[in-house]
């Protein structure tokens, strides 16, 4: 993966467009799939050009496991007028991908309380590649839009840039060791290799060799305290790619340290999952999603969870607090786990954060629907058999559930966009513990806790401020009569906000274009068209076979025959 091998992609495609009887052998291939073909070849050999032919057998493969994952998430997108996916459409279906395959937040992807709308997902590709390659991209965003091809070009891009800095990261981690890159080691000394690779990963070191970056590792226990569970992660991927060999190659570790930065993300994650197990353990009631400040505040200063000690202005910026009762703020679960504030930035071009487990809930309705909307009763006979981290398949959904969902069918008009804010804000109702709350876009401004202090603001609250709040909580009562229900939909709002809106309206258009009336007109016109038709060759036909003797025998056959042709001709 060390320069991105489009050719490969490239070879993926060819045959459709080179092989001469391709169009005989394929007769369900359309004109309009054979344009696409084309254009998706024609990116494809420009961006081979600019980035190079290396490695072809690991980028073809690369990009068919990129595209199968991408496949659902594509097929439910609102596309434009050529079927494809526009500027936000694109940054979005990236932006779950990576999420997805590697519990990476890539910079430049993730929204971050903006609209999707609110830039390009070439910013993720930063400034380590040819503005060229940046430009190929957006021209083709601008112009016709990327089909699924295409975004997996785009994904298999970004993961070469990510492998290339893996690389430099390995070459310090030698460096430091006294070790030549591309050796062969020892099988002790390539794991002290790869254990420094990874101490420079989780540090978010910049491969530079430094007598400061050296001190660091060597103290890496008292500054990361999940050292030693890392250590583990690592002997046991060594163990499963590697064996019990006595000597490592070059290729062997490089092996062990990629899979270390796909597989990171996921095993980083257990650290989440009992985060959230804690924050549940302190709700105001089972299932609400929902913490008082108060209890926040009384695990960090009498129960030793000291990581529940956010200022209340973070909180507040990173949409993590829920202040719709003011004298009894609550902190939103799914809000606070999926904040930048629980990231590490291990890499210029990704953190890694908790995964959103909604990202499971919105997968499945993508696989069933597989298409960008759905009518109210479509999406509840969906969630009868969505499972979650907390909610079991089978469940029944509630009243208010299916009284918000009505609403929503209502507001579009009988279809309801399932990317969109309406319907992420519906989801948060229905499993308030995975799903967080979608706030109306440039409400909230989520950073990362050094980012917030390198402005000047405090990330901690002082030990007298959560006291205060701890106090006032012991001498109030929530005015709330306690259904989980009621605290989701304290903030419920009819204010919509779709990843693209354009390709909506679009998808509108196509649809009422295939309204039963016009279905109707169009088969009584085909209709009338094929009796006419057949009606009039058959008349010349007659004095044909009156003067020729042609037998009706022959006549069924040659009839067969030409109406066979001539639906083939159409269907190319």
């Amino acid at each position: 993966m060390m320069m991105l091998l489009t050719k490969l992609a490239v070879t993926v495609f060819a045959p459709q467009i080179v092989s001469g009887n391709v169009f005989l052998q394929r007769s369900e291939l359309g004109i309009s799939d054979i344009a696409h073909t084309l254009m998706d070849g024609q990116f494809l050999v420009q961006l081979e050009e600019t980035m190079g032919s290396e490695h072809k057998v690991r980028t073809e493969s690369l990009m068919k496991v990129i595209a199968e994952a991408l496949h659902p998430i594509f097929a439910a997108l609102p596309k434009n007028n050529m079927g494809r996916v526009g500027p936000a459409s694109a940054r979005f279906a990236l932006h779950r991908l990576f999420v997805q395959r590697h519990g990476w937040q890539v910079k430049g992807l993730a929204a971050y309380g903006e609209t999707w709308e609110g830039g390009y997902p070439s910013v993720a590709l930063a400034d380590k590649i040819p503005h060229k390659v940046k430009h190929l991209f957006d021209d083709k965003l601008d112009s016709a839009g990327l089909s699924l091809h295409e975004l997996a070009a785009f994904a298999a891009t970004l993961e070469h840039m990510i492998h290339s800095e893996a690389m430099t990261r390995l070459q310090a981690a030698y460096k430091l060791m006294g070790d030549e890159p591309m050796q062969t080691l020892q099988r002790d000394e390539a794991r002290h290799v790869i254990q420094t690779y990874m101490a420079i990963y989780v540090m978010g070191l910049n491969g530079s060799v430094t007598t400061r970056s050296k001190a660091q590792i060597a103290s890496i226990e008292k500054i990361y305290p999940g050292w030693n569970d890392t250590l583990n992660f690592l002997d046991s991927l060594q163990l499963e790619l590697v064996g019990e060999r006595p000597k490592y190659e070059f290729s062997d570790i490089t092996d062990v340290v990629e899979e270390a930065g796909e597989r990171f993300g996921r095993f980083q994650n257990q650290e989440c999952i009992e985060m959230k197990k804690m924050l549940v353990k302190l709700e105001e009631f089972e299932g609400s999603g929902r913490v008082r400040l108060a209890d926040f505040y009384g695990s960090a200063l009498h129960a030793g969870q000291w990581q529940f000690s956010e200022s209340v202005g973070y909180l507040r910026d990173l949409g993590a607090l829920d202040e719709s009762e003011s004298s009894n703020p609550r902190v939103v679960i799914p809000n606070y786990l999926n904040a930048p504030s629980n990231c590490m930035e291990p890499s210029a071009y990704y953190g890694v954060c908790c995964i959103d487990e909604c990202e499971e809930v919105l997968g499945y309705v993508e696989r069933e629907v597989k298409a960008p909307t759905a009518t109210p009763k479509e999406i509840a006979n969906i969630f009868i058999n969505v499972p979650s981290a907390s909610l079991a398949a089978g469940r029944k959904l509630s009243a208010t559930s299916l009284r918000r969902l009505e609403e929503l069918g209502d507001h579009h008009q009988g279809h309801i966009p399932i990317h969109g804010r309406l319907f992420a804000q519906w989801l948060h109702l229905a499993y308030p513990r995975e799903c967080p709350y979608p706030h109306v876009s440039g409400t909230i401004r989520p950073k990362t806790a050094k980012d917030w202090m390198e402005a000047g603001l405090p990330t901690t609250a002082r030990n007298e401020e959560m006291q205060q709040h701890i106090e006032a909580g012991r001498q109030m009562l929530s005015t709330s009569n306690g259904t989980d229900e009621e605290l989701s939909s304290a903030w419920w709002s009819m204010e919509e906000e779709l990843v693209d809106a354009q390709a909506h309206s679009w998808e509108s258009v196509r649809k009422a274009e295939k309204g039963p009336w016009r279905i109707m007109m169009y088969v009584f016109f085909a209709c009338t068209a094929g009796s006419a038709f057949m009606f009039f060759p058959m008349k010349a036909l007659d004095k044909t076979l009156t003067h020729e003797l042609i037998s009706i025998k022959s006549v069924s056959r040659w009839a067969r025959t030409s109406l066979k042709h001539s639906m083939n001709m159409h269907v190319v």
